[in-house]
């Protein structure tokens, strides 16, 4: 059975081959304690384990933008991508900003992440702009009415 729950210190080894791996100590701490306190840069912020049977598949995250806006950022582990968690926990993600009274959802995708283009698509988000961020980078910006 799929669910999220939210991270707790003894999840730090879970990172492990993820684009969080390479967070030191004093950024998990800050992460885990933001994600308890449900706040980053004054703003409404949660980090969630993804579970399958007490096996964590991945991660998500929830950050508001404003009093409406939020995103939902999934990581998903490499051994359990492409089998429909970050699907799945998107919509779980979304379902729990919604009955926080989010109106909006968007999502800021690298332009060549072909796999999160085709997620957010089938999540229902449109492709509101392509733009370059500071870095450089392709961004492509989804945004969904929830």
């Amino acid at each position: 059975m799929l669910i999220l729950s939210p991270i707790e210190e003894c999840d730090r080894n879970a990172l492990q081959g993820t684009s969080y791996d390479t967070m030191s100590n004093e950024q998990w701490s800050r992460l885990l304690s933001e994600s308890m306190q449900k706040v980053h840069e004054k703003n409404y912020f949660e980090f969630y384990k993804l579970l399958d049977d007490n096996r964590i598949v991945g991660f998500m995250n929830l950050y508001a933008h404003s009093a409406h806006i939020i995103s939902c950022g999934p990581t998903i582990k490499l051994p359990y991508r492409r089998s429909g968690y970050a699907y799945q926990g998107e919509i779980m993600a979304l379902s729990i900003a919604k009955s926080k009274g989010y109106t909006i959802a968007v999502g800021g995708v690298d332009e060549d992440n072909s796999a999160s283009r085709g997620l957010h698509e089938k999540l229902g988000f449109e492709l509101e702009r392509i733009y370059t961020n500071a870095q450089g980078r392709k961004i492509c910006l989804y945004i969904k009415a929830l």
